[in-house]
């Protein structure tokens, strides 16, 4: 993923979410935030629903390589680790990624 997820491309994230958590979803979802250099928190909404939609579907949803801005945005928030966040590497080893 790459640039800005907030009120005006949210949809996005949440319309491509909602594409893989529909049907048979895998076992680990992981996003790969290594472009994302901005987050809100309409953003951190869709990732919130998403990794609960996850969950109620078995699958795990994580977050990877995040920008330091991001971090801090998910850190003050208080979601780091509800996303996978500083989860050892070997936990998500079989994720599927989304770039």
């Amino acid at each position: 993923m790459t640039g800005e997820i907030d009120v005006a491309t949210s949809g996005e994230l949440a319309s491509a979410l909602a594409g893989l958590l529909d049907g048979a979803p895998p076992a680990a979802l992981e996003l790969d935030f290594g472009g994302v250099r901005f987050l809100d928190s309409s953003g951190i909404l869709v990732l919130l629903r998403g990794q609960g939609r996850a969950a109620d579907r078995g699958c795990r949803l994580t977050v990877a390589d995040v920008q330091p801005t991001v971090h801090r945005v998910l850190e003050i928030t208080g979601v780091l680790e509800l996303l996978g966040l500083g989860v050892p590497a070997e936990a998500a080893d079989d994720a599927a990624r989304i770039r």
